[in-house]
């Protein structure tokens, strides 16, 4: 039985499998703004039935109201800025890991049977790994004898 060796696997890019990574981070910074907008919609709305009901707010609001848009607004780009960053990153514990796998099945598939998928501790697709392995373990002894085994035809 082949021993299950532990490799250090250090990644220093944030976009590996760049198509499904930037799929996921606009799937989710859609869904965000989705979210976004809906609350200011809701925000409008409120600030309407408020003036509405109370129209000396609104001079108020005028003379107060545009630095603390601002302010917020400015506020919502850094959240958004930070919420990219968090979806890339979240995006390559799941990409990294298939991207090592599909490498690890290339070089399997050109005939490198000792190729084995070794993925940092706490990646997605760990346990995934991991039964790759054991059954490359079961697998590459055959596979190797029935190279040989053809070649003596």
């Amino acid at each position: 039985m082949a021993q299950e060796q532990v490799k250090k696997v250090q990644r220093k890019i944030i976009f590996i499998k760049r198509g499904a990574q930037l799929r996921f981070v606009v799937f989710v910074l859609l869904a965000v703004l989705f979210g976004m907008s809906f609350v200011f919609y809701e925000f409008i709305n409120l600030m309407q039935a408020i003036f509405e009901r109370h129209p000396v707010l609104l001079q108020v609001f005028f003379e107060e109201g545009y630095s603390l848009l601002l302010i917020f607004g400015v506020k919502m780009a850094v959240c958004f800025a930070i919420l990219v960053l968090v979806t890339a990153v979240l995006s390559n514990k799941v990409a990294g890991p298939l991207y090592k796998i599909e490498m690890t099945c290339k070089k399997i598939a050109a005939g490198d049977y000792k190729a084995r998928a070794y993925l940092r501790s706490g990646d997605a697709a760990e346990d995934l790994a991991g039964e790759f392995n054991k059954m490359m373990d079961v697998l590459e002894p055959k596979l190797e004898s029935k190279e040989k085994g053809e070649g003596h035809d």
